[in-house]
């Protein structure tokens, strides 16, 4: 078997390890992620595993796929256990995030599409990054750093390399690292967990 697709199947069985592990740290209270979030993040996973595999990245899709059906898990967990206190910027970003959404639907132009889901899920992240801000410990930093590794492993499967294919994978890598960064910085600048 190449390497390309042992990575691959590393990082999707990486995937739903971690997301796993996140659901239990959710049901246990110890994470509160923001449901906006991952609302967002559903949507846009699943339209952009529908766009990979009809751009014929093949199995590089898999991971997609997985986090789709992660998102989505957490998503409906959010409403009994994650952060429901949103505000009106929270909503901003949700209906923003929508209107790409549409927009990108309405686009049917690939590289504009790719685009549009890297501002949607900029936007869909931004709620979680101000919340992180002040509730570091409400979400986990392991877990968005897994995720950025799954989707770095996951590039050397692609059958396809073009800006079409790589750059939402590009995007998701930096904005998990960005994110996960951003939680252990403030988790060491407000040095201790509140009770």
């Amino acid at each position: 078997m190449p390497l390309a697709k042992i990575l691959l199947y590393l990082g999707a069985i990486s995937a739903l390890v971690a997301y796993v592990i996140y659901i239990a740290l959710i049901v246990k209270n110890k994470i509160k992620p923001h449901g906006i979030t991952y609302l967002v993040w559903a949507i846009i996973l699943g339209l952009n595993f529908v766009i990979q595999l009809t751009s014929g990245v093949g199995l590089g899709s898999i991971l997609l796929g997985c986090n789709f059906f992660g998102c989505f898990l957490i998503f409906l967990l959010c409403y009994k256990k994650g952060y429901i206190n949103y505000d009106k910027l929270d909503w901003l970003c949700f209906g923003l995030a929508i209107l790409a959404v549409i927009l990108w639907l309405i686009s049917k132009t690939p590289i504009y599409s790719v685009i549009l889901s890297c501002v949607i899920d900029f936007l869909a992240l931004l709620p979680s990054f101000r919340k992180s801000f002040s509730k570091p410990w409400d979400d986990s930093p392991i877990a968005y750093w897994t995720s950025a590794l799954e989707y770095l492993a996951s590039l050397p499967s692609y059958n396809v390399f073009s800006v079409i294919t790589l750059l939402y994978p590009v995007c998701i890598i930096t904005l998990d690292f960005s994110y996960s960064i951003l939680i252990a910085i403030r988790r060491l600048m407000l040095k201790t967990k509140p009770l």
